[in-house]
Protein backbone atom coordinates (compact mmCIF):
# COMPACT_ATOMS: atom_id res chain seq x y z
CA UNK A 1 0.00 0.00 0.00
CA UNK A 2 1.27 3.51 -0.97
CA UNK A 3 2.32 5.55 2.02
CA UNK A 4 0.69 9.10 2.85
CA UNK A 5 2.95 10.97 5.10
CA UNK A 6 -0.09 13.39 6.68
CA UNK A 7 -1.07 16.76 5.47
CA UNK A 8 0.99 18.08 3.23
CA UNK A 9 -1.05 21.55 3.18
CA UNK A 10 -4.32 23.17 3.56
CA UNK A 11 -5.60 25.55 1.22
CA UNK A 12 -8.39 27.57 2.47
CA UNK A 13 -11.30 29.76 0.07
CA UNK A 14 -11.26 32.96 1.65
CA UNK A 15 -12.80 36.41 0.98
CA UNK A 16 -9.48 38.78 0.71
CA UNK A 17 -6.23 36.06 0.03
CA UNK A 18 -4.14 39.59 1.56
CA UNK A 19 -6.44 39.84 4.77
CA UNK A 20 -5.97 36.19 5.47
CA UNK A 21 -1.94 36.00 4.69
CA UNK A 22 -1.27 39.01 7.12
CA UNK A 23 -3.67 37.46 10.21
CA UNK A 24 -1.94 34.15 9.91
CA UNK A 25 1.77 35.53 9.47
CA UNK A 26 1.37 37.79 12.68
CA UNK A 27 0.02 35.13 14.73
CA UNK A 28 1.69 32.10 13.14
CA UNK A 29 5.12 33.91 12.53
CA UNK A 30 4.49 31.97 9.07
CA UNK A 31 6.07 33.60 5.81
CA UNK A 32 4.78 34.58 2.64
CA UNK A 33 6.28 32.31 0.06
CA UNK A 34 4.35 32.66 -3.01
CA UNK A 35 1.71 35.57 -4.15
CA UNK A 36 -0.23 35.11 -7.13
CA UNK A 37 -2.79 35.64 -9.33
CA UNK A 38 -3.92 32.53 -12.08
CA UNK A 39 -6.59 31.64 -13.80
CA UNK A 40 -8.69 30.75 -10.82
CA UNK A 41 -8.05 33.83 -9.24
CA UNK A 42 -5.62 35.48 -6.32
CA UNK A 43 -3.73 33.01 -4.62
CA UNK A 44 -1.35 33.30 -1.81
CA UNK A 45 0.77 30.86 0.16
CA UNK A 46 2.19 31.07 3.71
CA UNK A 47 4.75 28.68 5.37
CA UNK A 48 6.71 27.68 7.92
CA UNK A 49 8.97 24.44 9.28
CA UNK A 50 6.02 22.67 9.97
CA UNK A 51 2.91 23.24 7.78
CA UNK A 52 2.17 25.47 4.22
CA UNK A 53 -1.46 27.69 3.97
CA UNK A 54 -2.92 28.35 1.31
CA UNK A 55 -5.71 30.93 0.82
CA UNK A 56 -7.72 31.33 -2.63
CA UNK A 57 -10.22 33.83 -3.29
CA UNK A 58 -12.35 32.26 -6.04
CA UNK A 59 -14.11 34.84 -7.77
CA UNK A 60 -17.64 32.76 -7.62
CA UNK A 61 -17.16 33.27 -3.99
CA UNK A 62 -19.06 36.51 -2.66
CA UNK A 63 -17.32 38.87 -0.68
CA UNK A 64 -19.97 39.17 1.95
CA UNK A 65 -19.34 35.10 2.49
CA UNK A 66 -18.21 33.35 6.07
CA UNK A 67 -17.08 30.02 6.80
CA UNK A 68 -19.75 27.57 8.06
CA UNK A 69 -18.80 24.54 9.84
CA UNK A 70 -22.23 23.47 9.37
CA UNK A 71 -22.19 23.10 5.65
CA UNK A 72 -20.41 20.17 4.19
CA UNK A 73 -16.34 20.94 3.68
CA UNK A 74 -14.09 21.82 6.37
CA UNK A 75 -15.54 21.73 10.04
CA UNK A 76 -12.60 23.22 11.02
CA UNK A 77 -8.71 23.34 11.43
CA UNK A 78 -6.59 21.94 14.24
CA UNK A 79 -2.94 22.56 15.52
CA UNK A 80 -0.93 20.03 17.50
CA UNK A 81 0.77 21.38 20.44
CA UNK A 82 3.40 19.38 22.63
CA UNK A 83 1.22 20.54 25.77
CA UNK A 84 -0.57 22.23 28.40
CA UNK A 85 1.83 24.98 28.72
CA UNK A 86 2.21 25.57 25.24
CA UNK A 87 -1.59 26.18 25.02
CA UNK A 88 -1.35 28.28 27.68
CA UNK A 89 1.41 30.43 25.63
CA UNK A 90 -1.09 30.39 22.45
CA UNK A 91 -4.07 31.38 24.53
CA UNK A 92 -1.31 34.60 25.87
CA UNK A 93 -0.22 35.11 21.49
CA UNK A 94 -4.29 35.44 20.74
CA UNK A 95 -4.67 37.60 23.67
CA UNK A 96 -1.71 39.61 22.61
CA UNK A 97 -3.30 39.85 18.76
CA UNK A 98 -6.89 40.51 19.92
CA UNK A 99 -8.40 37.49 18.62
CA UNK A 100 -11.21 36.21 21.01
CA UNK A 101 -10.99 32.68 22.09
CA UNK A 102 -12.63 29.63 24.12
CA UNK A 103 -9.78 29.84 26.77
CA UNK A 104 -9.02 26.51 27.34
CA UNK A 105 -11.29 23.58 27.24
CA UNK A 106 -11.14 20.07 28.23
CA UNK A 107 -12.62 17.19 26.49
CA UNK A 108 -12.14 13.17 26.37
CA UNK A 109 -10.17 13.92 23.35
CA UNK A 110 -7.91 16.23 25.33
CA UNK A 111 -7.41 20.29 25.57
CA UNK A 112 -8.00 23.15 23.01
CA UNK A 113 -8.23 26.51 22.40
CA UNK A 114 -10.71 27.18 19.79
CA UNK A 115 -10.42 30.68 17.57
CA UNK A 116 -11.70 32.16 14.37
CA UNK A 117 -9.75 33.62 11.76
CA UNK A 118 -11.25 36.78 9.76
CA UNK A 119 -13.73 34.66 7.65
CA UNK A 120 -15.26 33.10 10.63
CA UNK A 121 -13.07 29.56 9.77
CA UNK A 122 -12.73 27.93 12.88
CA UNK A 123 -9.60 27.06 13.99
CA UNK A 124 -7.89 25.44 17.14
CA UNK A 125 -4.46 24.46 18.93
CA UNK A 126 -5.13 21.16 20.64
CA UNK A 127 -2.88 18.78 22.47
CA UNK A 128 -4.36 15.01 22.44
CA UNK A 129 -5.45 13.46 26.12
CA UNK A 130 -2.75 11.62 26.87
CA UNK A 131 -0.17 14.53 26.32
CA UNK A 132 -2.60 17.13 28.43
Amino acid sequence: MPEARGIGHVALTVSDVKRSAEFYNRLLDTQTVLDVEDEYGPFVVDASPSFVLGFRRHEATSQADVFDPTRVGLDHCGFHVADRGQLEAWEARLDEQGVSHSGIVEDPFGLHLSFKDPDNIALEFFCPAEQG
